[in-house]
């Protein structure tokens, strides 16, 4: 079981040094800084008009830090769905719900 742990903790030092991650953050920043960016942002997030939710994403996804901050945020969101995947195939469960 220590192995199991120590690999883990590699696997988690790994990604965190990693490109994928040093790029997320980058593009992340980017998009923060970005106040016109942020305001369509929420406009997007707090409407409930699917037409003007449309429009706003168009507006949104022309910012190229954007995309590129979504690319990277897949990226690591499928790394992490394949994990969770195997969890749930070793446990039955569909995450780790050690608190609960």
């Amino acid at each position: 079981m220590d192995n199991v742990i120590e690999k883990t903790n590699n696997l988690i030092n790994v990604l965190e040094n990693s490109e994928l991650i040093k790029n997320l953050e980058h593009y992340k920043f980017k998009v923060i800084i970005n106040n016109k960016l942020l305001d369509l942002i929420n406009k997007y997030n707090s409407t409930e008009d699917k037409y003007e939710r449309i429009s706003l994403k168009e507006q949104i996804y022309k910012y190229d830090e954007y995309k590129l901050y979504m690319k990277y945020y897949n990226e690591l969101f499928y790394y992490i769905l394949k994990i969770n995947n195997k969890f749930r195939e070793y446990t039955n469960e569909k995450s780790c719900n050690i608190w609960e």
